[in-house]
């Protein structure tokens, strides 16, 4: 694999959150993707490159596990000092979580075992909650001192350029996400049932994150094929006909436009059905119901859902 070529223009590095790694086949199939932006890494040392999350609770099992902080190389192992520089000027990586010390371990066997570990290089591994690796990556990278005069601000910018969350209580995590979220960064969640797809909108809502939402799929045979799913808050224009119901954006007086529709206009506003956001400032006094129904397609028989949101400019700019 030759050096990627040079642009120019320094550009911040390409990095994807996945929590929950689990045995790490999808970790294979992101890092396959990204592969590509990164030069030809040294030879890799032979010991674990997991690192652990500051303040991670011990769970049970994990006695073995390492817990006084990141592994810290010794300073007469030149292959970990070249792999650790080397490290450092990558142009793409994936950070995967997972709060299990076995799961992580495993997953780094899947991956170094996988085509000789061509792909070991371009992914790192922790061990923790993501929200206390979140907040570990938000302290690290904070500026100070000298630089944080030099710009003006001491505040991190957003760093991750999408994120992924296939965990429990996946939409705990989406208001500790969204601040370190690259503008246009997707956010892609998989949950097990259509009611948790419905957790992360409530929370989106209640919370006014800056998400606009894509799509939710309902995951077919293969992960191909599955069946799009409206997934939205919408307001009850007659509570005792419940086919009255309508979204937000109707209740208001506002069209709501077709994904074909949209699709031939181009719009980013009208979208689909899926982005339609409940406002700020609700005309009516009773609170949103959830609707969630399959759109009518061809019937598919499939394990889990995937909600995929957008993130767009907040009010602070970013």
């Amino acid at each position: 694999m030759s050096t990627p070529p040079a642009t120019g223009e320094t550009q911040p590095p390409l990095e994807i959150l996945e929590s929950g790694t689990g045995h790490g086949s999808l970790t294979l199939h992101l890092a396959r993707a990204i592969h590509a932006a990164n030069t030809t890494p040294p030879p890799r040392p032979s010991r674990s490159q997991i690192q652990y999350v500051e303040n991670r609770a011990l769970r049970p099992g994990d006695e073995d596990a390492k817990v006084d902080g990141n592994q810290t190389p010794q300073t007469d192992d030149t292959t970990q000092l070249e792999w650790d520089a080397w490290r450092t000027e990558r142009n793409a990586v994936i950070h995967t979580v997972d709060v299990s010390h076995k799961f992580a371990a495993l997953a780094e066997r899947n991956v170094k075992g996988f085509r000789r570990g061509i792909y070991a290089g371009d992914v790192d591994f922790y061990v923790g909650p993501v929200e206390n690796w979140i907040a570990e990556q938000t302290k690290r990278r904070t500026k100070t001192g000298i630089l944080s005069s030099l710009t003006g601000s001491s505040a991190v910018e957003p760093f991750l350029s999408h994120a992924i969350l296939d965990m429990p209580s996946a939409h705990l995590r989406i208001p500790h996400v969204a601040p370190v979220l690259r503008r246009d960064g997707y956010l892609v969640v998989f949950m097990p049932s259509i009611t948790q797809i419905g957790d992360c909108v409530q929370i989106i809502r209640k919370q006014r994150l800056p998400f606009v939402q894509e799509k939710v799929v309902e995951l077919g045979l293969g992960m191909t094929s599955g069946r799009h799913w409206d997934v939205r808050l919408a307001y009850k224009k007659s509570g005792a006909d419940p086919s009255s119901w309508a979204s937000s954006a109707e209740a208001d007086g506002e069209d709501s436009v077709s994904a074909t529709d949209a699709e031939v206009t181009g719009s980013r506003v009208a979208h689909n059905v899926d982005e339609i956001i409940v406002p700020e400032e609700p005309a009516k006094e009773e609170e949103p119901v959830m609707v969630c129904r399959p759109k009518v397609g061809i019937r598919t028989v499939g394990g889990g859902f995937v909600g995929i949101w957008r993130r767009i400019e907040d009010p602070s700019g970013r």
